[in-house]
Protein backbone atom coordinates (compact mmCIF):
# COMPACT_ATOMS: atom_id res chain seq x y z
CA UNK A 1 0.00 0.00 0.00
CA UNK A 2 1.34 3.43 -0.95
CA UNK A 3 1.85 5.89 1.88
CA UNK A 4 -0.75 8.64 1.99
CA UNK A 5 0.29 12.10 3.09
CA UNK A 6 -1.65 15.35 3.46
CA UNK A 7 -1.60 17.73 0.52
CA UNK A 8 1.06 20.41 0.71
CA UNK A 9 -0.36 23.93 0.93
CA UNK A 10 1.03 26.12 -1.82
CA UNK A 11 1.43 29.88 -1.69
CA UNK A 12 0.86 32.40 1.05
CA UNK A 13 -2.47 33.03 2.73
CA UNK A 14 -1.64 36.72 2.97
CA UNK A 15 -3.69 36.89 6.14
CA UNK A 16 -7.00 36.28 4.32
CA UNK A 17 -8.55 32.81 4.41
CA UNK A 18 -7.74 29.12 4.11
CA UNK A 19 -8.37 27.02 1.01
CA UNK A 20 -11.57 24.96 1.18
CA UNK A 21 -11.25 21.85 3.35
CA UNK A 22 -8.15 23.04 5.22
CA UNK A 23 -7.58 24.18 8.79
CA UNK A 24 -4.65 25.79 10.53
CA UNK A 25 -2.57 22.95 12.06
CA UNK A 26 -1.93 22.84 15.78
CA UNK A 27 1.79 23.10 14.95
CA UNK A 28 1.09 26.83 14.67
CA UNK A 29 2.24 28.41 17.96
CA UNK A 30 -0.72 30.73 18.27
CA UNK A 31 -3.37 28.05 17.68
CA UNK A 32 -1.58 25.48 19.84
CA UNK A 33 -1.64 27.82 22.83
CA UNK A 34 -5.26 28.83 22.29
CA UNK A 35 -6.42 25.20 22.21
CA UNK A 36 -4.16 23.58 24.82
CA UNK A 37 -3.69 26.69 26.96
CA UNK A 38 -7.41 27.15 27.61
CA UNK A 39 -7.63 27.09 31.41
CA UNK A 40 -11.33 26.19 31.24
CA UNK A 41 -10.55 23.03 29.30
CA UNK A 42 -7.40 21.61 30.84
CA UNK A 43 -8.54 18.12 29.86
CA UNK A 44 -6.97 18.77 26.43
CA UNK A 45 -3.54 19.50 27.86
CA UNK A 46 -3.92 16.70 30.40
CA UNK A 47 -4.64 14.27 27.55
CA UNK A 48 -1.62 15.38 25.55
CA UNK A 49 0.82 15.29 28.48
CA UNK A 50 -0.54 12.01 29.84
CA UNK A 51 -0.12 10.42 26.41
CA UNK A 52 3.45 11.70 25.99
CA UNK A 53 4.66 11.01 29.54
CA UNK A 54 2.76 7.69 29.78
CA UNK A 55 1.23 8.48 33.14
CA UNK A 56 -1.85 10.23 34.49
CA UNK A 57 -1.11 13.97 34.42
CA UNK A 58 -3.27 16.69 35.96
CA UNK A 59 -2.20 20.24 35.18
CA UNK A 60 -2.39 22.38 38.30
CA UNK A 61 -1.62 25.69 36.65
CA UNK A 62 -0.55 27.20 33.33
CA UNK A 63 2.13 29.70 34.26
CA UNK A 64 2.06 31.86 31.13
CA UNK A 65 -1.68 31.96 30.39
CA UNK A 66 -1.60 35.75 29.98
CA UNK A 67 0.39 35.22 26.78
CA UNK A 68 -1.95 32.68 25.22
CA UNK A 69 -3.17 33.61 21.77
CA UNK A 70 -1.23 36.84 21.21
CA UNK A 71 1.35 36.27 18.47
CA UNK A 72 2.42 39.94 18.58
CA UNK A 73 4.04 39.63 22.00
CA UNK A 74 7.77 39.07 22.44
CA UNK A 75 8.45 35.66 20.90
CA UNK A 76 10.91 34.78 23.65
CA UNK A 77 8.05 35.03 26.12
CA UNK A 78 5.18 33.54 24.16
CA UNK A 79 6.73 30.52 22.44
CA UNK A 80 6.41 28.26 25.48
CA UNK A 81 3.42 26.70 27.17
CA UNK A 82 4.73 26.29 30.72
CA UNK A 83 2.62 24.35 33.19
CA UNK A 84 2.84 23.03 36.70
CA UNK A 85 1.86 19.36 37.12
CA UNK A 86 2.90 18.84 40.74
CA UNK A 87 4.06 20.86 43.75
CA UNK A 88 7.58 20.98 42.28
CA UNK A 89 7.02 19.45 38.83
CA UNK A 90 6.99 21.56 35.66
CA UNK A 91 6.58 20.89 31.94
CA UNK A 92 7.47 23.26 29.12
CA UNK A 93 5.87 22.37 25.77
CA UNK A 94 7.27 23.95 22.62
CA UNK A 95 6.11 23.57 19.02
CA UNK A 96 8.94 24.10 16.53
CA UNK A 97 7.66 24.79 13.01
CA UNK A 98 11.14 24.95 11.48
CA UNK A 99 13.36 22.44 13.25
CA UNK A 100 16.81 23.94 13.89
CA UNK A 101 19.53 23.65 16.49
CA UNK A 102 19.00 27.19 17.80
CA UNK A 103 15.39 26.55 18.85
CA UNK A 104 16.22 23.24 20.51
CA UNK A 105 19.18 24.77 22.38
CA UNK A 106 17.04 27.73 23.46
CA UNK A 107 14.38 25.38 24.84
CA UNK A 108 17.01 23.40 26.76
CA UNK A 109 18.41 26.62 28.20
CA UNK A 110 14.94 27.61 29.42
CA UNK A 111 14.27 24.34 31.25
CA UNK A 112 17.71 24.49 32.92
CA UNK A 113 17.03 28.05 34.09
CA UNK A 114 13.64 26.99 35.44
CA UNK A 115 15.27 24.14 37.37
CA UNK A 116 18.03 26.40 38.66
CA UNK A 117 15.50 28.89 40.04
CA UNK A 118 14.07 26.16 42.30
CA UNK A 119 17.24 26.34 44.39
CA UNK A 120 16.53 29.96 45.26
CA UNK A 121 13.22 29.82 47.15
CA UNK A 122 11.37 32.98 48.12
CA UNK A 123 13.30 34.54 51.00
CA UNK A 124 10.01 35.61 52.61
CA UNK A 125 9.34 31.96 53.44
CA UNK A 126 10.40 30.47 56.73
CA UNK A 127 13.80 28.80 56.91
CA UNK A 128 12.20 25.36 57.28
CA UNK A 129 9.99 25.89 54.21
CA UNK A 130 12.94 27.10 52.14
CA UNK A 131 14.92 24.03 53.17
CA UNK A 132 11.99 21.76 52.33
CA UNK A 133 11.76 23.25 48.82
CA UNK A 134 15.49 22.84 48.27
CA UNK A 135 15.42 19.19 49.27
CA UNK A 136 12.14 18.26 47.56
CA UNK A 137 12.21 15.89 44.61
CA UNK A 138 11.58 18.00 41.53
CA UNK A 139 11.00 17.23 37.85
CA UNK A 140 11.48 19.62 34.94
CA UNK A 141 10.47 18.30 31.53
CA UNK A 142 11.05 19.97 28.16
CA UNK A 143 8.86 18.62 25.34
CA UNK A 144 9.81 19.69 21.81
CA UNK A 145 7.11 19.00 19.23
CA UNK A 146 9.09 19.32 16.00
CA UNK A 147 7.85 19.65 12.46
CA UNK A 148 11.13 18.07 11.38
CA UNK A 149 13.63 15.93 13.20
CA UNK A 150 17.25 15.36 12.24
CA UNK A 151 17.31 12.17 14.30
CA UNK A 152 16.17 8.90 12.70
CA UNK A 153 13.97 8.15 15.70
CA UNK A 154 10.61 9.97 15.84
CA UNK A 155 10.67 9.96 19.65
CA UNK A 156 13.87 10.66 21.57
CA UNK A 157 14.15 11.19 25.32
CA UNK A 158 17.28 12.69 26.90
CA UNK A 159 18.49 12.72 30.49
CA UNK A 160 21.80 13.82 32.04
CA UNK A 161 23.98 10.71 31.99
CA UNK A 162 27.58 9.82 32.74
CA UNK A 163 29.45 9.77 29.39
CA UNK A 164 31.25 6.55 30.31
CA UNK A 165 28.18 4.76 31.60
CA UNK A 166 24.88 5.86 30.04
CA UNK A 167 22.99 3.81 32.61
CA UNK A 168 24.22 6.11 35.37
CA UNK A 169 22.07 9.24 35.51
CA UNK A 170 23.64 12.33 36.99
CA UNK A 171 20.17 13.65 37.77
CA UNK A 172 16.58 12.54 37.26
CA UNK A 173 15.39 16.11 37.69
CA UNK A 174 15.70 17.27 34.06
CA UNK A 175 14.34 15.46 31.02
CA UNK A 176 14.18 16.61 27.38
CA UNK A 177 11.87 14.90 24.89
CA UNK A 178 12.06 15.47 21.11
CA UNK A 179 9.09 14.29 19.04
CA UNK A 180 8.75 14.32 15.26
CA UNK A 181 5.07 15.25 14.82
CA UNK A 182 4.98 14.51 11.08
CA UNK A 183 5.75 10.81 11.71
CA UNK A 184 2.63 10.42 13.87
CA UNK A 185 0.56 12.67 11.58
CA UNK A 186 1.29 10.24 8.73
CA UNK A 187 0.17 7.33 10.92
CA UNK A 188 -3.23 9.01 11.21
CA UNK A 189 -3.49 8.93 7.41
CA UNK A 190 -2.19 5.41 6.89
CA UNK A 191 -3.72 3.41 9.74
CA UNK A 192 -7.15 2.88 11.19
CA UNK A 193 -7.70 5.62 13.78
CA UNK A 194 -9.03 3.07 16.27
CA UNK A 195 -5.82 1.04 15.99
CA UNK A 196 -3.59 3.95 17.04
CA UNK A 197 -2.38 4.36 20.60
CA UNK A 198 -3.33 7.44 22.61
CA UNK A 199 0.22 8.72 22.20
CA UNK A 200 0.21 8.29 18.41
CA UNK A 201 -3.10 10.06 17.93
CA UNK A 202 -2.52 12.77 20.57
CA UNK A 203 0.71 13.78 18.81
CA UNK A 204 -0.49 13.07 15.26
CA UNK A 205 -3.48 15.40 15.50
CA UNK A 206 -1.10 18.31 16.06
CA UNK A 207 0.18 18.00 12.49
CA UNK A 208 -3.20 17.65 10.74
CA UNK A 209 -4.43 20.49 8.53
CA UNK A 210 -7.23 18.80 6.62
CA UNK A 211 -10.76 19.09 7.99
CA UNK A 212 -11.80 15.64 6.78
CA UNK A 213 -9.05 13.94 8.79
CA UNK A 214 -9.90 16.02 11.86
CA UNK A 215 -13.48 14.74 11.60
CA UNK A 216 -12.25 11.13 11.65
CA UNK A 217 -10.00 11.77 14.63
CA UNK A 218 -12.75 13.59 16.54
CA UNK A 219 -14.77 10.34 16.71
CA UNK A 220 -12.08 8.70 18.85
CA UNK A 221 -13.15 10.42 22.11
CA UNK A 222 -14.77 13.58 23.48
CA UNK A 223 -11.46 15.29 24.20
CA UNK A 224 -10.33 14.94 20.60
CA UNK A 225 -13.76 16.15 19.46
CA UNK A 226 -13.30 19.26 21.60
CA UNK A 227 -9.83 19.82 20.13
CA UNK A 228 -11.15 19.32 16.59
CA UNK A 229 -14.06 21.75 17.13
CA UNK A 230 -11.71 24.44 18.49
CA UNK A 231 -9.29 24.04 15.58
CA UNK A 232 -12.10 24.45 13.04
CA UNK A 233 -13.48 27.47 14.89
CA UNK A 234 -10.18 29.28 15.41
CA UNK A 235 -9.02 28.60 11.85
CA UNK A 236 -11.41 31.35 10.71
CA UNK A 237 -10.06 33.95 13.13
CA UNK A 238 -7.76 36.63 11.72
CA UNK A 239 -5.12 36.49 14.47
CA UNK A 240 -4.65 32.73 13.99
CA UNK A 241 -4.44 32.92 10.19
CA UNK A 242 -2.06 35.89 10.23
CA UNK A 243 0.21 34.18 12.78
CA UNK A 244 0.16 30.94 10.77
CA UNK A 245 1.00 32.73 7.54
CA UNK A 246 3.88 34.52 9.25
CA UNK A 247 5.26 31.20 10.54
CA UNK A 248 4.98 29.61 7.08
CA UNK A 249 6.83 32.53 5.54
CA UNK A 250 9.64 32.32 8.11
CA UNK A 251 9.86 28.53 7.69
CA UNK A 252 10.13 28.84 3.90
CA UNK A 253 12.77 31.57 4.28
CA UNK A 254 14.75 29.41 6.73
CA UNK A 255 14.61 26.36 4.45
CA UNK A 256 15.55 28.47 1.41
CA UNK A 257 18.60 29.80 3.27
CA UNK A 258 19.68 26.24 4.06
CA UNK A 259 19.22 25.26 0.41
CA UNK A 260 21.32 28.21 -0.78
CA UNK A 261 23.95 27.53 1.88
CA UNK A 262 24.24 23.88 0.80
CA UNK A 263 24.49 24.88 -2.87
CA UNK A 264 27.22 27.43 -2.05
CA UNK A 265 29.10 24.87 0.04
CA UNK A 266 28.95 22.28 -2.77
CA UNK A 267 30.17 24.82 -5.32
CA UNK A 268 33.01 25.98 -3.07
CA UNK A 269 34.05 22.40 -2.28
CA UNK A 270 33.99 21.47 -5.96
CA UNK A 271 36.24 24.42 -6.82
CA UNK A 272 38.63 23.54 -4.00
CA UNK A 273 38.84 19.86 -4.94
CA UNK A 274 39.27 20.69 -8.64
CA UNK A 275 42.09 23.09 -7.80
CA UNK A 276 43.84 20.54 -5.55
CA UNK A 277 43.54 17.79 -8.19
CA UNK A 278 44.84 20.10 -10.93
CA UNK A 279 47.81 21.17 -8.81
CA UNK A 280 48.66 17.56 -7.96
CA UNK A 281 48.46 16.49 -11.60
CA UNK A 282 50.70 19.40 -12.60
CA UNK A 283 53.32 18.49 -9.98
CA UNK A 284 53.21 14.80 -10.96
CA UNK A 285 53.69 15.69 -14.63
CA UNK A 286 56.61 18.03 -13.85
CA UNK A 287 58.23 15.38 -11.68
CA UNK A 288 58.04 12.77 -14.47
CA UNK A 289 59.42 15.26 -17.02
CA UNK A 290 62.30 16.01 -14.65
CA UNK A 291 63.00 12.28 -14.24
CA UNK A 292 63.26 12.07 -18.06
CA UNK A 293 65.88 14.85 -17.89
CA UNK A 294 63.70 17.44 -19.61
CA UNK A 295 65.03 21.01 -19.61
CA UNK A 296 63.92 23.10 -16.62
CA UNK A 297 62.81 26.00 -18.81
CA UNK A 298 60.77 23.59 -20.97
CA UNK A 299 59.09 22.07 -17.85
CA UNK A 300 58.30 25.57 -16.59
CA UNK A 301 56.81 26.59 -19.93
CA UNK A 302 54.58 23.48 -20.11
CA UNK A 303 53.41 23.33 -16.47
CA UNK A 304 53.53 26.99 -15.44
CA UNK A 305 55.70 26.12 -12.40
CA UNK A 306 58.61 28.35 -11.43
CA UNK A 307 62.19 27.14 -11.61
CA UNK A 308 62.33 27.17 -7.79
CA UNK A 309 59.24 24.88 -7.58
CA UNK A 310 60.74 22.50 -10.16
CA UNK A 311 64.09 22.42 -8.32
CA UNK A 312 62.58 20.95 -5.13
CA UNK A 313 60.69 18.16 -6.89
Amino acid sequence: MNSIKPKKREGSLRGTRLPKGEVVPLMSDNLFKKVYGDTEHLERLNYLLSSILDKDVKVIEILNDELIGDYRLNSKKCVDLVCKIGEFDYVNVEVNTAYNAYEIDRNAEFIFRLASASYKPDESLSKSDRERIRKAKKYYIQINLNNKNTNDKPYVSFSLNDDEDSKFKLTNMIKIININVSTYRDLCYNKNINELTDFEIAVGVIGIYEEEMLEKISKRNEILKGISDRVKKYSWEDDVIVAYDREEYLKEAFEANIEYAVADAVEETTKKVTKEVTEKNTLDMAKKMKEENADTEFISKVTGLTKEQIAIL
